[in-house]
């Protein structure tokens, strides 16, 4: 009678675990194409030009960290941006400029600071022409990114964010 019990019990765990799996695999979305991944991008960016540097923001959420980042840095990247409105800013100076990393995002009267967190050369100081710039720009806390708001920087960089209908469903789903 206990061995019956036994059987059951891992039959009954092995049909539940292949549930999961099942419905695991039926989770994960379709890869996007290139073009797919492009226009998704797109929607999220906003581009800033002062005297010598264009610099581009990609605010960072679960599709668009899956797009810019791989591997278990990836997952480090999602949480960060679910914790905090962050951006990916990059970019790629025509001449040489002293640049400053101070970022602040403004939406309905607030100044909300933002922190730069340096992947290359994203930090206060002199940058040589056709040296890349990338980084974070990580806010304290979420706002609500649904409402325009404008990024602005020291260095007479601001970017607007007005998203789309379609962004803002995507962001949604």
């Amino acid at each position: 009678m206990v061995i019956k019990k036994s059987f059951a019990i891992a039959i009954l765990f092995a049909l539940f675990s292949s549930l999961v799996i099942a419905q695991d695999a039926d989770q994960t979305e379709p890869a996007l194409s290139a073009d797919e991944k492009s226009a998704l991008i797109k929607e999220f960016s906003r581009s800033s030009q002062t005297d010598g540097l264009t610099l581009n923001f990609v605010l960072l959420n679960n599709k668009t960290v899956d797009v810019l980042f791989s591997g278990s840095g990836k997952y480090a990247m999602r949480a960060r941006a679910n914790a905090a409105t962050t951006f990916y800013v990059q970019g790629m100076p025509d001449k040489r400029i002293s640049f400053d990393s101070q970022f602040v995002v403004e939406q309905d009267g607030k100044t909300f600071k933002g922190e730069a967190i340096n992947m290359k050369n994203l930090e206060t100081g002199s940058v040589e022409k056709g040296t890349q710039i990338a980084g974070l720009i990580q806010l304290g806390e979420k706002i609500d990114v649904t409402q325009p708001f404008k990024i602005k920087g020291n260095n007479n960089a601001a970017a607007e964010f007005i998203l789309s209908k379609e962004a803002i469903a995507i962001l949604t789903n």
